[in-house]
């Protein structure tokens, strides 16, 4: 039976508990779905993941815990009629913006836009509990049971403690348990002040979705594999100086950039739930030149030598002390605006199918979230049947609508410009 304290990442995703904080995705397929093979599907992923059949209790001490319940309901379903393929945007909007408060259903539910033949499933899940790789594992493994009602996905057991991953060495060293203690005591201390700022008022959300076409992917694809950077420096850096061209914006030349810690802790595999992501600050300086790559190799080289600094052990011994301080930084958060552009999270090339079965899977939806405190700005991308999506989501209090929609045309002229210059 779980019961373990949430980490500060997941703490702070709670939030307050009454405050929606998402992760929300879909896939369209093609294919008649099985109302009962759909809900068997729901049932065997709740048995193997432990995280969905946990609720959140909060303890006189402040700390919150995941605590598995017997009794806990399946994986709810909402049926939408579907009148036509932009349906799922209005619904992963509402589902971005509906919390997860009852303490006898799981942290996840699904919503089916359903006709005859053609269908869209929203799979939505609290970011406490996962992030976006979690959501399209989930994904795939419900698409896999629809396909094969009869497969087994085995089970496994969760860690029961984020100091699992710390070794004892480092955990019972007295200088370290100081640093600790004293790092706690000056957060605590500074949220003290800081926490009396109002919340900002985040009530005009909105998601911008769009793809690049298979033909102009490949070419981008193409062009950053032959000049030896990565599709993520190449967005970045295109995001981050098509944000520069906007002059009626305050651009701070940096992002956020989620760093899957997957790759830290060999005993958490990619088809786990998990929510620790590693978010690194990089800087862009501002640039006349309108050539990318040498811009895409640098910041490359910036964020491979930013993440061989992480120390997932220290990371998760300071974490651990600021457990008490997480309902002050969730009320700091909501009255600040962050001193970047936006959060960027590129999954790539996803791993689900084009084919499952008699199933056709014809368009996936990149994980998205809209989050209630700094700035919400983020910037979401994966990439599927050779095409590359994007999801954009802000508030029209940090980011109006209409200058996200400069910059996505700004970002997207200077790539496939940047892309048709460079020989493959």
């Amino acid at each position: 039976m779980i019961k373990r304290k949430l980490s500060l990442i997941e703490g702070t995703m709670y939030a307050d508990g009454c405050t929606a904080v998402n992760v929300v995705s879909g896939v369209r397929i093609k294919g008649n779905i099985p109302e009962k093979d759909l809900h068997d599907a729901l049932l065997k992923i709740q048995k193997r993941h432990p995280l969905l059949r946990a609720c959140i209790v909060e303890e006189e001490n402040g700390i919150s815990y995941f605590m598995e319940r017997k009794s806990i309901s399946p994986i709810p379903v909402r049926l939408v009629t579907r009148y036509g393929d932009e349906d799922w945007e209005k619904e992963s909007m509402a589902e971005c913006l509906s919390p997860f408060t009852s303490k006898d259903q799981p942290l996840a539910r699904l919503v089916w836009i359903h006709s005859e033949q053609i269908s869209d499933l929203i799979f939505v899940c609290h970011h406490c509990i996962c992030d976006g790789r979690s959501v399209l594992n989930m994904m795939d493994e419900t698409l896999r049971l629809l396909a094969q009602p009869r497969l087994e996905i085995g089970a496994y057991s969760t860690f029961s403690s984020v100091e699992e991953f710390i070794p004892d060495a480092i955990k019972f060293n007295k200088a370290n348990m100081i640093k600790v203690r004293l790092f706690a005591k000056v957060v605590n201390f500074s949220l003290k002040i800081l926490c009396l700022k109002k919340a900002i008022k985040r009530d005009q959300p909105y998601f911008l979705h769009w793809k690049i076409t298979r033909a102009e992917s490949s070419m981008i694809l193409e062009s950053c594999k032959a000049a030896d950077i990565s599709v993520n420096a190449a967005l970045s850096v295109a995001f981050l100086k098509a944000h520069q061209q906007i002059k009626q914006l305050k651009s701070y030349s940096r992002l956020y950039c989620a760093v899957d810690m997957r790759r830290f802790l060999p005993e958490v595999k990619d088809d786990m739930f998990f929510a620790f992501p590693a978010m690194i600050g990089l800087n862009l300086k501002s640039n006349l030149s309108s050539n990318l790559w040498p811009q895409a190799r640098l910041f490359k080289e910036k964020l491979q030598k930013e993440i061989s600094k992480i120390d997932v052990s220290k990371l998760f011994m300071y974490s651990n002390g600021l457990l008490r301080t997480v309902p002050k930084m969730s009320k700091y958060a909501k009255a600040e605006r962050g001193a970047h552009d936006f959060t960027f999270s590129n999954m790539g090339k996803v791993t689900i199918k084009e084919n499952y079965g008699k199933f056709e899977v014809q368009a996936l939806h990149t994980p998205s979230t809209v989050f209630p405190f700094g700035n919400p700005t983020t910037l979401s991308s994966t990439t599927f049947r050779g095409e590359i999506d994007f999801i954009l989501a802000s508030d029209e209090a940090f980011l109006r609508k209409e200058d996200s929609m400069a910059l996505k045309r700004n970002a997207m002229e200077l790539l496939i410009n940047q892309a048709r210059l460079t020989p493959c």
